[in-house]
């Protein structure tokens, strides 16, 4: 998956679906310390060509560039759903966790059922232009340099799009809505669509109180779909260094799909 691919596939880690209610709001002055969310989440994707719809709970906690979505709760809405047995199957129960460094870029999951956690890291790029061992550094940085490392960005970009459609209320809040539209096709690669819309609360200075995401899949059978997150209580809080942390004492595994896997009996 492409860079860009996974910034949104990230985006859909945290989608939500909305409760009826209010958020709670937060000390403005204080959220750049970190935030404590709750909310819910509904993803509808398609497996094989049938679409599917899987909501739950959800916990958000974001300090600098850390972030941790915790997933509380995962079901089929709808009264009776039989697949509700099968996803109970498939989250451990007390759900699981997911920590994003977005300095590093690097990937921690983990479940407090089976104790296990995964970790990755990509490798990080050489630099374009080192700087030298010794000696001063620029003061500046080239401007001819940083355009064209935007058309490096852009290059397989057919279109992209941000524009403001306009302020309302969502979730108790005054907010900005932000619609985001992207098409890029990489060679030999199948195209990338995007479109994501983003309610940002004007009294949160601008934190994002919902989120909608669309992947719109190639071909009927290739993976897509739709991701909402609404957050419903927003806390001022700085979350301790523990919050960002894979407890000790978990075994490490491989695959991050392990991880999700229950506690054998």
């Amino acid at each position: 998956m492409s860079g860009l691919g996974r910034a949104f596939a990230a985006a859909m880690l945290a989608t939500a679906l909305a409760y009826p209610g209010n958020a709670r709001a937060a000390d403005v002055s204080s959220l750049s310390n970190g935030v404590h969310a709750t909310g819910s989440m509904v993803v509808q994707t398609n497996f094989q060509g049938t679409p599917i719809t899987i909501g739950g709970d959800i916990a958000l906690f974001h300090r600098g560039n850390l972030y941790r979505l915790d997933l509380l709760s995962l079901a089929f809405p709808g009264p009776a759903s039989p697949l509700n047995a099968v996803v109970g199957a498939l989250l451990p129960q007390g759900g699981a966790t997911i920590i994003y460094d977005g300095v590093t870029g690097a990937i921690s999951a983990y479940s407090n059922a089976n104790r296990s956690f995964y970790s990755a890291t990509p490798a990080a790029p050489p630099p374009r232009n080192p700087a030298p061992p010794s000696g001063p550094r620029p003061v500046a940085a080239d401007p001819l340099e940083a355009l064209a490392g935007i058309a490096r960005q852009l290059r397989d970009v057919q279109s992209a799009s941000l524009q403001l459609t306009g302020h309302g209320t969502t979730n108790g809040h005054p907010v900005s809505n932000i619609d985001i539209q992207l098409k890029r096709q990489i060679p030999g690669k199948v195209p990338e669509n995007y479109h994501a819309q983003f309610a940002l609360a004007d009294d949160l200075d601008g934190f994002p109180v919902q989120m909608l995401v669309n992947v719109i899949p190639p071909t009927p059978n290739d993976y897509g779909g739709t991701a909402r997150l609404d957050l419903l209580t927003v806390v001022a809080e700085s979350p301790a260094d523990s919050v960002f942390s894979v407890p000790g004492g978990y075994t490490r595994v491989t695959n991050i799909g392990d991880v999700l896997r229950p506690p054998s009996r």
